[in-house]
């Protein structure tokens, strides 16, 4: 028996058997070809998981029309020729055991048909897509109908390629059922009216009607709907306990409840660390509590812990997954064999890469999405792996360089591992997840740490490397002018605080609006002061997406942080400081503590020195020192350092 017996126990989904209860939930990624079939990429990426122990895989949203996308590069099954590249992705996961089933939709009206092929969206009513903005056309009965047909044609094919079942999508009051299903959206007055849940669930009905005419009864049949949908005039909380017997009639296989509508930041759908944890799970047991069919709970399950208890109590039958399994792809396995798992800490880096570099990936796991490009190459020679900063940089690349079998010296100028890491853990805890991680794995590892030890050119040589990585860090800049005014301190000295002879009062003004700025304003009003941020620019930490910079700006505002953009700081005064708001006159604010938050700048020199000085050799720059990139940077830099030298110990043998 393991610590997560309900985890692993087998289950069933209608005739479909599932090694484990751990389902990969329905994941946008964007790797697609540019005609919505699964690329290389997409094969390889959900290969992973699988090799990776999931029980179940669900593909993202696979259209049933190619001209009504919901994304560019979106997957389909709308025509007969897709069929065998779908066969391709099936034939590879079902190679690691495990099960697989595409979230089959209609993109409604917020699919990108008018954009992409100029047709008209369809929706309920006329309706604003929630991407564009582009209002739909109301569907009439007879296109109704027609959906219906490629609904039906979509199975089909589904089943053709080889796919064990089907998880079709009526959840978030978004694309065609969705949509329908969500009073605030669907403002008809027929016999879909939105008005009435009768109305409302019809149309999911005869989906399933339809689908159900082509593939009979034995076919796999989950159903993606909202628990609770969290918005003014949507479903109330206990709709879908409500109507899921008349859903498992027509035939229903099993549930997975979800919560929360659509917006273009998915706010409610994937939710931040401040929603809590296992947000959806009351709705799922509500649903468990009247139908006979599995229920799959989803929404921030990220602690295997709690998704055991879950399943534990009773509450529901699986657990799906999908950030954790971007983070980890063998957190199954992991938790079989009792091995460290690499946490999500819900960073909301893979929600923005989507909107950023149109494609999702990982900041922990830089594998994510590169699985097929990054691939492990084979160890022809040990070598000597000099790692200079004990950072998340020069952590991954020292863990990276040890499980590739070589030799590895990390050395660190501090007395402990971790760098500045160590702070961002403090202003948002779920950081100190991936920290103890690599400190874990580099504790575990084949690694000569040397701490309190510079890694000047000379002492690097004298060690004889045959690869150096420089991770050292960017540069803290802080502007000169009022820091030795006794109440002003630099964003290192507010971290480190009373115990570290840097007293905090109680009235703070933050100066920066960087990421670090906003986190130490959110940090010390947390901690109970009062904090006013200013910031000269006109956007607040511009070094991530949208997702996370409205999250960080939603907990500013719970936390009461008074917030100014376009701002000039004066002068520093003996009780606070003088500014001129943009457009305003100048005005003192008063304050016990003024933190200057600077900013990081790139840091080559010491890398710049080390090449030099060995200029034989590969000296490689990760993370910060190139510029300040976050995690993301430190952990796609060292992987992509353990590939290329590993493509050069390739070329040497060869």
């Amino acid at each position: 028996m393991t610590a997560y017996e309900h985890l692993l126990r087998p289950g069933r989904i209608g005739s479909m058997e599932l090694r484990n209860r751990l389902v990969m939930s329905p994941m946008e990624t964007m790797y697609g070809t540019p005609e919505g079939l699964p690329s290389d990429r997409t094969v390889a990426y959900f290969a992973a998981r699988a090799a990776g122990g999931v029980g179940l895989v669900t593909v993202g949203a696979t259209g049933i029309d190619p001209l009504h996308p919901e994304t560019p590069g979106g997957l389909h099954l709308g025509t007969d020729d897709a069929v065998a590249a779908h066969r391709r992705l099936v034939d590879a996961v079902h190679e690691h055991g495990a099960r697989i089933q595409p979230q089959i939709v209609h993109a409604g009206p917020d699919g990108l048909g008018p954009e992409m092929h100029g047709v008209d969206s369809l929706g309920p009513s006329v309706i604003p897509s929630y991407l564009t903005g582009r209002p739909s056309t109301e569907v009439t009965r007879e296109q109704i109908a027609g959906i219906m047909d490629l609904y039906r044609a979509a199975v089909v094919r589904a089943r053709e390629a080889g796919y064990d079942g089907i998880e079709l999508h009526a959840a978030h009051g978004y694309m065609f059922l969705g949509s329908f299903l969500a009073p605030q959206r669907n403002r008809r007055h027929d016999r879909y009216r939105g008005s009435s849940v009768e109305g409302r669930i019809r149309v999911v009905l005869e989906a399933l009607a339809a689908i159900r005419s082509e593939v009979g009864p034995d076919f796999p049949i989950t159903l993606r709907i909202s628990g609770y949908e969290r918005v003014a005039g949507g479903r109330p909380s206990y709709e879908t306990a409500l109507v899921a017997p008349l859903l498992v009639e027509a035939g229903v296989d099993a549930f997975h409840v979800s919560g929360g509508v659509i917006d273009r930041l998915v706010t409610q759908m994937v939710n931040g660390a401040a929603y809590g944890d296992g947000l959806n799970v009351a709705a799922a047991a509500a649903v468990k509590e009247v139908v006979d069919v599995p229920v799959i709970a989803v929404g921030r399950l990220h602690d295997p812990a709690l998704a055991e208890a879950v399943l534990a109590d009773g509450r529901a039958d699986f657990v799906a997954m999908g950030r954790p399994l971007l983070a980890d792809p063998d957190l199954p396995r992991k938790l079989a064999t009792a091995d460290r798992v690499r946490r999500c800490i819900s960073c909301e880096n893979c929600i923005d890469s989507l909107e950023e570099r149109l494609a999702t990936d990982c900041a922990v796991n830089p594998l994510t999405g590169r699985e097929h490009e990054l691939l492990p190459l084979p160890v022809v020679r040990r070598r000597h792996v000099v790692v200079v900063g004990g950072g998340p940089g020069g952590l991954e690349a020292a863990r990276r360089a040890a499980a590739q079998g070589h030799r590895v010296t990390l050395l660190e100028n501090g007395d402990r591992l971790g760098g500045r890491f160590r702070h961002a853990a403090l202003v948002h805890p779920d950081n100190a997840l991936f920290l103890d991680w690599l400190l874990a794995e580099v504790a575990d590892a084949d690694i000569d740490v040397r701490l309190l030890t510079i890694g000047k050119p000379d002492a690097v040589a004298a060690l004889e490397p045959d690869v150096v990585v420089v991770a050292n860090g960017g540069m803290l800049t802080v502007p000169e002018a009022g820091m030795e005014t006794p109440h002003v301190i630099d964003l290192l000295d507010a971290l480190q605080g009373p115990e570290h002879g840097y007293p905090i009062g109680r009235k703070v003004c933050v100066v920066g609006g960087t990421l670090p700025g906003v986190a130490i304003a959110g940090h010390l009003a947390a901690a109970g002061h009062l904090v006013s941020l200013l910031e000269p620019g006109l956007e607040l930490a511009p070094e991530v997406g949208p997702k996370r910079r409205t999250e960080e700006l939603d907990e500013l505002d719970r936390l009461g942080v008074a917030v100014h953009v376009g701002t000039t700081v004066e002068r520093y005064t003996v009780g606070g400081l003088e500014f001129t708001p943009q457009g305003g006159r100048t005005r003192e604010l008063r304050a016990d503590t003024v933190v200057v938050t600077g900013w990081f700048e790139p840091n080559l020199r010491l890398h710049e020195a080390i090449a030099a000085r060995l200029p034989d050799i590969e000296v490689y720059a990760v993370g910060d020192c190139r510029g300040y990139g976050l995690v993301r940077q430190a952990t796609e830099d060292a992987a992509r350092a353990a590939y290329e030298w590993g493509q050069t110990s390739e070329r040497s043998r060869a």
